[in-house]
């Protein structure tokens, strides 16, 4: 299997174990804890599994290769998706009807956003305020279900006057993240932490000297890692394999408001000033009443 060639559905289990003979001693004990505890895996961080195999981070992360998989992300999404979906979804139709469904959903969401404001971190808010304050340009990174949320993060930063893009495509995301300095931003957001050309990206803006502001689901994942500040920002999901099967990105959106939010607090004239040339942009687009 290639980076580019996803295994056929109920496959994955049937992979790992085939694959197995032909990995070194360590990289056989990480295969052996996907063999045995699936379920775990998918919740597991590629510590965890180091931890249960006796071995290293790094040999997770090789064993998950030498099997087939781009890397450990990869296999456990696939894992999920071959063990999780059909529990998924019989679970969500013990619900009782439309109703219950939409209320179940509800609330989960008002869990998330509670869950948000409890894990915020005083001195975290307060340095990605300073940073987005300060920065000459903001790029804003986001794909899949994330980006979305980053146009809208860049959208309402310049609506207030503070100079964001965010590029929809990968090729562009990587080139602007090259072109940034010490004096831009890079604020990130990603469900998992671990989405292949966000990282690329936000590694590319680390390099360049950018701080790195990252909203993600988990405390731990290679966007983290690198990150200046982290917003870590629960999805209305109980666990990984939910994050991918039920995902939602409106805990990261109140995030990104919430943000907004505490700049125009920070800065109320520059706000003031920018927001009225916003709303001489809008005046201008409405088509004059007809006779």
């Amino acid at each position: 299997m290639s980076g580019t060639i996803l295994p056929e559905m109920g496959t994955v289990p049937a992979l790992i174990r085939a694959g197995v003979s032909a990995l070194h001693p360590s990289e056989q004990r990480v295969a052996q804890v996907f063999i045995d505890r699936p379920e775990w895996t998918i919740e597991a961080s590629a510590q965890d599994v180091a931890d249960a195999a006796s071995t290293s981070r790094a040999t997770v992360v090789r064993a998950a290769q030498r099997l087939g998989f781009t890397g450990y992300p990869q296999l456990r999404v696939l894992l999920a998706r071959d063990l999780g979906l059909a529990a998924t979804e019989t679970a969500e139709s013990d619900h009782s009807g439309a109703v219950g469904v939409v209320r179940a959903y509800v609330r989960d969401m008002a869990s998330a956003a509670h869950d948000l404001a409890a894990l915020l971190d005083p001195e975290d808010v307060q340095r990605g305020v300073d940073l987005l304050r300060s920065a000459r340009s903001i790029l804003v990174l986001g794909n899949g279900l994330s980006a979305p949320v980053a146009l809208e993060a860049a959208m309402r930063l310049n609506a207030i006057g503070r100079n964001a893009e965010a590029p929809f495509d990968n090729v562009a995301q990587g080139v602007r993240a090259r072109q940034l300095s010490p004096q831009d931003v890079c604020l990130v957001v990603s469900g998992s932490g671990s989405t292949r050309p966000t990282v690329q990206a936000a590694r590319a803006a680390r390099a360049a000297g950018a701080p790195l502001i990252a909203m993600t689901a988990f405390t731990t994942s290679p966007l983290t890692e690198i990150a200046t500040v982290s917003f870590v920002s629960a999805l209305g999901a109980g666990s990984f394999r939910d994050e991918i099967t039920r995902t939602s990105r409106l805990s990261q959106t109140i995030m990104v408001n919430a943000l907004i939010r505490a700049l125009i607090q920070a800065d109320p004239e520059s706000a003031r000033l920018a927001q009225a040339r916003m709303l001489d942009v809008i005046g201008e687009v409405f088509l004059q009443d007809p006779p």
